[in-house]
């Protein structure tokens, strides 16, 4: 055997060793998340020299995972129902629960839209169904697959607006497919969060937070053998470089 071979067969095994091993935690959030959590991500990665691995998927998906097994160190969801049934089977750390963020509802028309809304005062419909040309352009999330969508029949019926508009709303399934509809020349309704900095879109006004459920994002650790990694990246959640980057992502943030 060559002194080359032997060099980098030492090489292999030494950094293959579960010593020189990079650690890692595993982060499953909320998709509506996602950008943020992946900056967030980067950031930690970068700064503490750790493999951050993060998945998004919705809260029912999240709650098979995790009682299956999944792999997941941290959860951060809206759902507080899904942090307390993880509680009540000993799957979460009972005493990691955080707030992490806040999100709010908006109505939002294309970047071009001159409708003027004031919905402090109430939801003025007939001009914004003078906007839509009298045609179905009202784009609400389908609560059967975006969070958005209960939020939003929430803020509608109590806002007695819900009735009026039903003719004229169109449920969508992807969040995607409501973005191209509202830049194209629909109006709807979207989380803050997510249309934040997005082209061809306008926010018109945020709902008034009483007309509709707070949206809250919880961050808890999953009982495992990465509780201590999970610990420091929920740290990390809390500290002011994480704060600015949801911020910055139209969270808002204590």
């Amino acid at each position: 055997m060559s002194a080359h071979f032997k060099y980098l067969v030492f090489a292999f095994l030494t950094l293959s060793s579960p010593a020189f091993a990079l650690d890692s935690v595993n982060v499953m959030a909320d998709n509506s998340l996602n950008i943020a959590i992946a900056e967030i991500a980067r950031s930690y990665s970068r700064d503490k020299d750790i493999i951050v691995n993060t998945s998004y998927i919705s809260p029912a998906a999240q709650q098979s995972q995790i009682t299956e097994g999944g792999a997941a160190d941290i959860l951060i969801t809206p759902q507080a129902s899904l942090v307390d049934t993880l509680k009540g089977q000993g799957l979460v750390d009972v005493y990691s629960q955080t707030l992490l963020a806040k999100d709010h509802l908006v109505l939002v028309g294309p970047a071009d839209s001159t409708l003027v809304m004031n919905l402090s005062r109430g939801f003025s419909v007939a001009p914004l169904i003078w906007q839509m040309g009298g045609e179905p352009g009202f784009v609400v999330a389908n609560p059967q697959t975006l969070p958005e969508g209960s939020y939003s029949k929430d803020a509608l019926r109590n806002m007695n607006v819900a009735d009026d508009l039903e003719p004229y709303t169109l449920y969508v399934k992807r969040r995607d497919q409501m973005l191209e509809m509202v830049a194209s020349k629909d109006y709807g309704v979207f989380f803050n969060s997510v249309v934040v900095g997005r082209p061809g879109i306008r926010v018109l006004d945020f709902f008034p937070d009483n007309s509709y459920p707070a949206i809250q994002y919880y961050a808890v650790v999953i009982a495992g053998e990465n509780m201590s990694q999970a610990r420091k990246f929920l740290d990390y959640l809390k500290s002011d470089p994480a704060k600015r980057i949801l911020r910055d992502n139209g969270f808002s943030v204590d």
